[in-house]
């Protein structure tokens, strides 16, 4: 079986450059996936609330978050409905019921982006380990070409 034909100058820096722009588009899928593991947290404490509510009668007591630690205190009107954004900037008004539904939808649709990223990412990394390899073994080849012989003691 024939050697594989050595890579010339212009092949190694072309790995390098792909090299690099993998390592680009794995910061950005990175970033997605943090993006997509806060969407998926919020959409779970959403349904954890909305469970809370379940049962919950006009008058309730609640905390309302407004940020950075602080809540209201307010009372809960009309605890069996909720109102949900479903998109463009549109909100609806839904039962618990049906607004659990949907958020476990989009918590289902969250769960397959992250998939699709984190394979992504699984690939990219693959990849760049393979360009690693082949740039490692012949930086070492070329450090072992340029090692004066040891002259004999």
């Amino acid at each position: 079986m024939a050697s594989p034909k050595p890579l010339s100058e212009q092949d190694v820096q072309n790995m390098a450059a792909q090299h690099q722009q993998m390592q680009y588009q794995a910061e950005s899928a990175t970033q997605q996936l943090n993006f997509v593991n806060d969407s998926i947290d919020d959409v779970i404490k959403a349904i954890n609330t909305l469970t809370e509510f379940e049962g919950a009668k006009d008058g309730h007591e609640i905390f309302i978050p407004i940020g950075a630690g602080v809540n209201v205190k307010a009372n809960l009107v009309m605890p069996e409905n909720v109102v949900i954004q479903v998109g463009a900037g549109i909100s609806v008004e839904k039962n618990i019921a049906d607004a659990k539904a949907m958020l476990d939808s989009r918590k289902d649709e969250l769960d397959k982006y992250q998939e699709n990223i984190q394979n992504s990412l699984s690939e990219l990394t693959n990849r760049m380990k393979e360009i690693e390899a082949v740039l490692n073994s012949i930086v070492s080849q070329q450090q072992a070409s340029q090692v004066p012989p040891m002259q004999g003691s």
